[in-house]
């Protein structure tokens, strides 16, 4: 049996619900909790940057990260997320993918999703609406949750 899944995440962690009721309700599938994306680049990466010799004279100076430490947990997460949809792909628990989530982690889960899961997703929304309780959010998202209306 395959359900319609909506997807409410942000990079401190994501829900997944089955939608009921033509959007009106929604069922918790799985709760995905990530206490490392409440957290600063200072926190995660507490290490001090390396330091390295200038090419030219004698100088010394920090070696510089491209990314921060939180980027790259939320990519980390983000491919954790995606991975779960994959699984729900593959096991045919959904048919149909809806993703809501802040706008950067919502990228990072885009970019993740792999060609097949990425082909279930019907609409996305790029909102933090990962505090609203699930019966505010059926009522929030009420259109971007019916049922695709065949042509």
């Amino acid at each position: 049996m395959s359900d319609r899944w909506l997807v409410v995440a942000h990079r401190a962690g994501a829900r997944i619900f089955s939608i009921h009721d033509h959007g009106r309700s929604l069922r918790l599938v799985e709760d995905l909790d990530h206490p490392r994306g409440r957290l600063h680049d200072g926190a995660i990466d507490a290490d001090r940057p390396g330091r390295a010799y200038d090419s030219v004279g004698g100088g010394r100076h920090a070696m510089e990260r491209e990314e921060g430490a939180s980027e790259r947990d939320a990519a980390d997460f983000a491919r954790v997320v995606a991975a779960r949809l994959e699984q729900g792909r593959v096991e045919h628990a959904c048919d149909a993918i809806v993703l809501v989530a802040e706008p950067r982690f919502l990228g990072l889960l885009r970019a993740t999703l792999d060609r097949p899961t990425a082909a279930l997703v019907r609409a996305s929304l790029d909102k933090d609406l990962a505090h609203l309780a699930a019966t505010d959010l059926a009522a929030q998202l009420g259109e971007v949750l019916q049922p695709a209306q065949p042509h």
